[in-house]
């Protein structure tokens, strides 16, 4: 964070301030004040544009004197592989996330990598003059920074730093690429393989694999048959290991669950059963994690963990008679229990500082005892036999698999690979299979025991303590710091605090100023039509309460304003049942201004009529809106209800203006109240969008919102008034109607990143007709593109549209300046719909259109998601709507769209 307050440009309360524009249809239609529109732009200026790299870099970095974080064994791994398969990321890409697991987390990795290597070879004074650099007004890449303080551009440094690593891993790996011994590559789909486990019978293996999805957390369960050499997808969201039953064709494993009283999203334990295509939940609320089964298949083990400590459980195989056996309290970490063959003894990681060690207990609790405890990071261990262990260990500096004898204290490396090797499991004849990491993830490899007793312990991996170059230029200013006091720090044992009830503490309030180009009124000026604004925001720092506020006004005093506050603490008595909903208060302010012509002395003997006088003057429109929101997740995630209830008031403000009398009587400013709204809604929404990459851009899964509206507004549809003691009062019709809307979207892949995206609307006002106020509009940019937003209308309504989206370039890897260009996105669309009031017209009485959408993802400043859009809509039909005696023409014309925004709303 100290870094990154170094890169602000604008200070820490703005982050960015933003340039909008909205651009609208043509009005076309007398009874509406302007269009609606058709271009949205929000781009912002950034006060941060750090890049990923950089940020995770500096963050990561340490004075290696502290020992506090260290270029470990793991991220030796990652980069070494990457550089290896010569695989790396480009410069670009290590700028800006938004890639798969695998990727983002090479971003961290290859950013640690790169900052130390700055640091050893120009000095580590350079990372702070290039992050004060970037927080100069005038910069706004790091290639820019680097070339002032490095003398170089990044893609120089980065040349510089990819071909020395290169290279240098290249000969530090030589002598384990004589000797390779990865045994077979089994499974290889999918960069995210892990916890392989046989079955007793040696014929079988489950393994967790995220497969061709692009997160680590889509992981799912597979069977694979060594006989057949067939795999079967047994069950999904799964990222624990996974073990057998043994003697029944049962699995046990653990998954995250939301079905608690409070809706908590923690593990529990779960057993499949094989045959029947069933899983039963076994534990309620343990947070329990890591299972495996005993060989006799009566006791599961297990991680739990509660106040940032994690200890060791069992349970019998049902699920019952929790136990502890482990007392852990100050933040000690454990893994991958494992039971001994005769089912005495479990075997687990063990980590408090750095790295972990192997550790032993009694399955009664008693004998803890460490196994290894070296400098070593030794993980993953299974029992081969009552007196041997096989597991992962980096004594070389590459993670491989080693035997121990129990006994004898013997060690004997069985694999040696250039990447790295994990989660063993063993047959019972001695071969093993295990999870190797490469430049592509981690996949499955089969070792058999001959191939074990291949590996030349001689040739064995350099490690070099200090990379990249062993060297360090520091500061010069570390005899300023007391090294002693703040290396031999204890965390382990901590004071006995005192509790007391934590209250809300906002964050400072971050400002957004923007300056808004609103083109709705083509009779102002451009003075008139710029708004400049100001977005405020803060939020509690555990997200318990929030606000967000924004103003914006140009020169005729039109305003846009609105205050959004929201909680997110539990509400007394209710949360005792289970129910925790998400409250807001939302209010609006919005006015416009117009001219308006008034006609004096009609004389309807003329078509078109003649008048006497005609008057110009001032007409204001002013909208008020107070929403009270409630929402809560139902049955699972992706779905939610939302409760709002929602008072409206507009009305209309006619500026003063002289009778054409004999006396030039003033006539006085006037207000019109002509709607006062109120509606109880309810909505339902299911959304189940497979998470990817191109989520944003080219979305999978289902959409649904079902929404209904009660309805009981005051309206006066015709402008008729009364005059109350000498003041003219509007006389409201009652207007009560019920409203049913649906929304349902599916996007189907059809071959891979190809998608078919079908979409249904439908509406309905409930009873008798309403005035055509209270319409639905189907056109537009949020609908039928291919005609304008006010040209179709009633009261009910009807649409389905098919989009076929395609890519025409992904990972492109291009920057131009501030700006990252990753994919472009092409999709045609076609359109059926209506709306009317009444009797519902003919099939063939429905409007059609069809068109094309270009998408273009790009990534601004480092951190900013942009997403751009152009939309171009042909409507086949052409008709006419008669509003307020005017005959509007529609149809058989192209209409087009646009933005730049954040995300793909449109």
């Amino acid at each position: 964070m100290v870094q990154i307050q170094a890169d602000i440009k604008f200070g820490r309360a703005i982050p960015a301030f933003y340039i909008q524009y909205l651009n609208y249809e043509d009005k076309r239609r007398p009874d509406i004040l302007y269009g609606f529109p058709n271009f949205i732009a929000s781009y912002p200026i950034a006060g941060i544009n750090v890049p990923a790299w950089l940020a995770e870099g500096t963050a990561q970095y340490m004075r290696k004197e502290f020992d506090y974080d260290n270029w470990d064994t793991h991220r030796d791994m990652i980069l070494r592989s990457y550089a290896l398969d010569n695989n790396m990321l480009t410069w670009n890409q290590m700028g800006v996330f938004e890639k798969t697991s695998l990727g983002n987390e090479s971003v961290y990795n290859s950013g640690f990598a790169l900052t130390r290597y700055i640091a050893q070879k120009y000095g580590e004074d350079k990372l702070r003059e290039v992050s004060k650099k970037l927080g100069e007004l005038t910069v706004f890449t790091v290639d820019a920074a680097f070339k002032d303080i490095l003398g170089k551009d990044g893609n120089e440094i980065y040349d510089e730093w990819s071909t020395f690593l290169k290279a240098d891993y290249n000969k530090r790996a030589q002598a384990v690429k004589e000797n390779l011994v990865t045994g077979e590559l089994l499974r290889d789909e999918g960069f995210g393989n892990f916890y392989p486990a046989f079955s007793s019978d040696g014929k079988k293996m489950v393994y967790v694999s995220n497969k061709q999805e692009d997160y680590f957390g889509l992981s799912a369960i597979f069977l694979y048959d060594f006989e057949t050499k067939k795999e079967t997808q047994l069950e999904t969201d799964v990222r624990s290991t996974v073990t057998f039953i043994p003697g029944d064709d049962k699995i046990i494993y653990a998954k995250l669950t939301e079905d608690n009283k409070h809706g908590a999203n923690i593990h529990d334990l779960f057993v499949y059963d094989i045959s029947e295509d069933e899983d039963t939940r076994l534990t309620f609320g343990l947070r329990a994690n890591h299972p495996k089964v005993s060989h006799d298949g009566k006791k599961i083990t297990f991680v739990f963990q509660k106040d940032g400590t994690q200890n060791l459980g069992i349970v019998d195989v049902d699920g019952k008679n929790f136990q502890a056996l482990t007392t852990f309290s100050n933040g000690e970490q454990i893994y991958n229990p494992s039971f001994s063959p005769d089912g005495k003894k479990i075997i687990f990681d063990y980590s408090y500082h750095q790295g972990r060690d192997l550790a032993i207990v009694n399955v009664d609790g008693s004998n803890y005892s460490y196994v290894l405890n070296s400098q070593s990071d030794e993980r993953n261990a299974v029992f081969s036999d009552n007196n041997k262990i096989i597991y992962a260990d980096d004594e070389t500096g590459i993670f491989n698999l080693c035997e121990y004898d129990l006994n004898t204290k013997a060690k004997r490396r069985i694999t040696n690979v250039t990447g790295g090797a994990f989660y063993p499991d063993v047959k019972n004849n001695g071969d093993v299979v295990y999870a190797g990491y490469s430049s592509k993830g981690y996949k499955i490899y089969y070792l058999s025991k001959e191939e074990q007793n291949k590996v030349d312990e001689t040739k064995s991996y350099v490690w070099q303590n200090n990379p990249p170059l062993d060297e360090s230029k520091p500061n010069g200013d570390i005899n300023n710091f007391d090294i002693a006091r703040l290396k031999n720090f204890n965390d382990y044992e901590i004071p006995e605090y005192e509790s007391s009830k934590y209250s809300g503490a906002f964050s400072d309030l971050s400002f957004f100023p923007f300056i808004r180009f609103d083109d709705y009124n083509l009779s102002n000026s451009f003075i008139d039509n710029l708004k400049p604004g100001l977005y405020v925001t803060s939020s509690d720092f555990l997200n318990r309460y929030a606000f967000f506020a924004g103003a914006a006004i140009n020169t005729r005093f039109e305003r846009d304003l609105f205050l959004i506050f929201e909680y997110r603490n539990k509400l007394p008595l209710i949360y005792d049942l289970g129910l925790k909903p998400e409250m807001s208060v939302e209010l609006y302010s919005i006015s416009r201004k117009s001219d308006a012509d008034i006609f004096f002395g009609v004389d309807s003997t003329f078509t078109p009529p003649r008048y006497e006088h005609k008057l110009s003057t001032g007409v204001g429109y002013n909208l008020f809106e107070f929403d009270l929101v409630a929402k809560h997740k139902i049955i699972a995630e992706g779905n939610n209800i939302e409760l709002r209830f929602v008072y409206s008031n507009y009305s209309s403000t006619i500026e003063s203006f002289t009778l054409p009398d004999e006396n030039r009587t003033l006539y006085p400013t006037t207000d019109d109240n002509y709607f006062i709204g109120r509606n109880f809604r309810f909505k339902y929404e299911h959304k189940l969008v497979i998470p990817n990459i191109d989520t944003d851009i080219n979305p999978l899964g289902r959409e649904i919102s079902l929404q209904y509206d009660y309805e009981f507004n005051e309206f006066n549809p015709n402008s008729e008034y009364e005059v109350v003691d000498g003041i003219l009062k509007p006389l409201f019709q009652d207007f009560n109607f019920h409203k049913v809307e649906l929304n349902w979207k599916e996007h189907y892949e059809i071959v891979k990143n190809h998608t078919l995206t079908a979409q249904l609307r439908a509406a309905s006002i409930l009873g008798p007709e309403v005035p055509d106020f209270f319409d639905y509009y189907l056109g537009g940019l949020l609908g039928m593109k291919s005609y304008p937003f006010y040209s179709i209308s009633g009261n009910e309504l009807g649409w389905l549209n098919l989009t076929y989206r395609f890519p025409l370039f992904r990972n492109i890897d291009t920057r131009i300046g501030h700006l990252y260009i990753d994919k472009i996105y092409m999709s045609v669309f076609g359109d059926l719909g209506n709306a009317w009031t009444g009797k519902m017209p003919e099939l063939k009485e429905f409007k059609k259109g069809a068109g094309a959408e270009l998408r273009i993802k790009i990534n601004s400043f480092y951190l900013f998601p942009t997403s751009i859009f152009f939309n171009a809509a042909y409507s086949f039909d052409k008709y006419e709507r008669e509003v307020i005696g005017e005959k509007i023409s529609y149809g058989k014309e192209w209409l087009f769209y646009g933005g730049i925004l954040f995300d793909f709303q449109f």
